[in-house]
């Protein structure tokens, strides 16, 4: 449950087990100023951490500010629907009231579409929802009769405030830069952006006209779950993908190999379209949440909103992109960024956190690191092996377990 401490000014951090996904409720302030914002939820089974950190708040009268889904993905909006199904409507919620949630999804697309659909254009559509998210099921070979739910449909069906910020129109560095949550709280928006929305949506409907679509989709709600279930199951199939790949052995590499491997940019649409912000608290402190955005989009987003600062931009805290990915923390971010603070949420499915990330994060000049997860891995277990040959040669890091922490 949430500390209670009366420490106002600190910025309090759960960062839920979910698994291989992210689940972080971020608190701020105390008593009639306190804000809470989830962001991401996990996956389905991340749901039973949420229900009982939630259920406390919602019962002394609290509520989420904020909920905020980075973007589709299993891994981080599996929580979101198992929630949304058991708090029921948004004028009688069962768990916690839900002030706003962002998320992107069909609606906020912007491309040609047809209010009025033919017969073949909507078989095709409820084929592609019939196939389900990618997950599967049980792993005796049936399909999960619940994986059929999409988030867009609940938001739908109990009327949640949705993107109220924006309208109901897509939430992104273009359309909101900054969002006062509060006179002590603001967010600053660092990804996605218009362009990678754009993106997103042309990938889906190259994939939609290989089905055999004929046509402009339609505007309904059918089309909105269409779009879901497609992204959620291309992106398990990327994963399958990868999988495949680290089942090649690999000779073990030396602390140095790990520093100057070579890896290129993350280029999935998926994370792409990921939201990322900064928090500013009290203008005293500053958490740099990067979702599973691209390194790219937010050096360029940071140069836009600190213009009058010279890099690197220093915070808090900051929360690792895409699960400690190599892809998501190339050198070129690195170089324009620093924090006492690091934030790794995955419990090593998919050969996640890279020790490469881990390496370049702490072997820098400048001052101790701490980088701080929420499952022991053998990534873990290879830094903490690490830490006092390090500390001979100069680079000074911790490392902690842990799915509490304050700044």
């Amino acid at each position: 449950m949430i500390r209670e401490e009366n420490m106002p000014h600190k910025i309090r951090i759960h960062m839920l087990q979910a698994e291989q996904g992210d689940a972080f409720l971020i608190s701020c302030g105390t008593d009639a100023d306190r804000k809470h914002i989830l962001v991401d939820g996990g996956t389905k089974k991340t749901y039973g951490e949420l229900h009982r950190l939630l259920e406390p708040m919602g019962k002394r009268g609290e509520r989420l500010d904020l909920l905020m889904v980075t973007h589709i993905d299993n891994d981080h909006i599996g929580g979101i629907i198992e929630l949304l199904e058991n708090n029921g409507p948004a004028e009688s919620p069962q768990l916690i009231p839900i002030a706003d949630i962002w998320h992107n999804a069909y609606l906020q697309l912007q491309f040609p579409k047809e209010h009025r659909i033919a017969e073949h254009q909507r078989k095709i559509a409820e084929r592609l929802i019939a196939g389900g998210d990618g997950t599967g099921g049980d792993g005796k070979g049936e399909i999960s009769a619940r994986q059929g739910s999409t988030l867009g449909a609940l938001l739908y069906e109990n009327k949640y405030n949705w993107n109220r910020c924006t309208e109901g129109k897509a939430v992104h560095r273009d359309s909101l830069p900054v969002f006062s949550l509060s006179d002590d709280i603001c967010l600053r928006m660092l990804s996605s952006t218009k362009e990678g929305l754009e993106k997103l949506g042309k990938d889906w409907l190259n994939k939609l006209y290989d089905q055999n679509y004929v046509g402009k989709p339609g505007t309904d709600a059918l089309f909105d779950d269409a779009y879901e279930m497609m992204l959620r199951r291309m992106e398990e199939q990327r994963k399958a993908n990868k999988r495949k790949k680290q089942s090649i052995s690999h000779a073990p590499a030396t602390w140095d190999s790990f520093k100057e491997e070579e890896v290129e940019e993350d280029d999935g649409v998926a994370n792409g379209s990921s939201l990322a912000f900064v928090l500013e608290y009290r203008k005293e402190k500053r958490l740099l949440y990067l979702g599973d955005a691209h390194p790219s989009v937010i050096v360029e987003g940071l140069r836009c909103h600190y213009a009058d600062e010279q890099p690197p931009y220093t915070f808090k805290a900051i929360k690792v992109s895409h699960h400690g990915s190599g892809r998501n923390t190339i050198p070129k971010l690195l170089d324009v960024v620093d924090a006492d603070f690091y934030f790794l949420s995955t419990n090593g499915k998919y050969g996640h956190p890279d020790i490469s990330t881990l390496v370049r994060i702490v072997d820098r000049p400048g001052r101790e690191r701490t980088l701080l997860f929420n499952y022991e891995t053998d990534s873990v277990a290879y830094m903490r092996g690490q830490q006092a040959r390090q500390q001979e040669r100069g680079v000074h890091f911790r490392t902690e377990v842990t799915t509490y922490f304050e700044i």
